[in-house]
């Protein structure tokens, strides 16, 4: 398995802040726009074999958050992994769907590699606030196919539950759903599954913390449903503790 990343920075302890800041040209084309490079040095590109199996997100030199996928046990055997955290994931309603990998080796930061920051966990996202998915697609993606940006508004659960009314999995509250309900094509993916959706800090500082985690919905891009991500907020104090065993925090 290898780790991937794709952005500049200020100083090794600052978190959140690529210093080629991003730009959204056409921020609501289908299917999303190719990223300006060295702007989200955070991403990591989960790889088995040299091929992107899911994303994650870089949040120390030796930690990456992702998300806890059935093939992702395979990846725990790499050697490029040293040891794999799980939550309590609920393989019925998709609930709780975060892993950590600790890195066999530490990754060395500079500028296209940076970690994101964490919220506060009593940050609570409001609806419509737009926020950044980024990601590689489909796992078929071609080889070499650039990093993809798309900027989503975040939905209410209950607004989002009465998409989904006809399917098993809630939307819960350990859940994040955000995108375009009533517009076909623009969505995160399967490929994109473990990567990062970000939020600028509301005072247009520049920094971005990382909110959810790219984990489920229906097809991609598919109109009235709109994509699922776990909840960063309510898993901080398990993220920290598991770090913080390390001594990486």
């Amino acid at each position: 398995m290898l780790l991937g990343t794709s952005a500049l920075s200020v100083s090794e302890d600052a978190c959140g802040m690529p210093s080629n800041q991003p730009r959204f040209i056409f921020s609501r084309i289908i299917g999303g726009e190719e990223a300006v490079p060295y702007s989200w040095p955070w991403q990591a590109s989960v790889q088995i074999a040299d091929e992107h199996i899911c994303g994650g997100a870089v949040l120390t030199k030796e930690w990456v958050v992702t998300a806890l996928l059935l093939h992702m046990l395979k990846a725990s055997h790499s050697q490029a992994i040293q040891k794999m955290s799980m939550s309590f994931f609920n393989e019925t309603t998709l609930d709780s769907d975060i892993a950590l990998l600790q890195l066999a080796e530490p990754l060395e930061f500079n500028p296209s590699v940076l970690p994101v920051c964490l919220p506060d966990k009593e940050e609570v996202l409001q609806p419509s606030r737009m926020c950044v998915v980024t990601g590689w697609g489909a796992p078929e993606a071609e080889k070499g196919k650039k990093l993809q940006q798309l900027e989503v508004p975040i939905l209410a659960l209950d607004v989002c539950q009465s998409y989904y009314i006809n399917l098993p999995n809630e939307v819960t509250q350990k859940m994040i759903c955000a995108g375009f309900p009533l517009e076909e094509g623009k969505d995160s993916c399967t490929g994109d599954s473990g990567g990062p959706l970000v939020c600028p800090s509301e005072e247009n500082s520049g920094f971005y913390t990382l909110h959810g985690i790219t984990s489920w919905g229906l097809g991609c891009g598919r109109k009235n449903y709109p994509g699922i991500y776990t909840n960063v907020e309510f898993f901080v104090d398990w993220i920290k503790s598991n770090i913080n065993s390390s001594g990486m925090y």
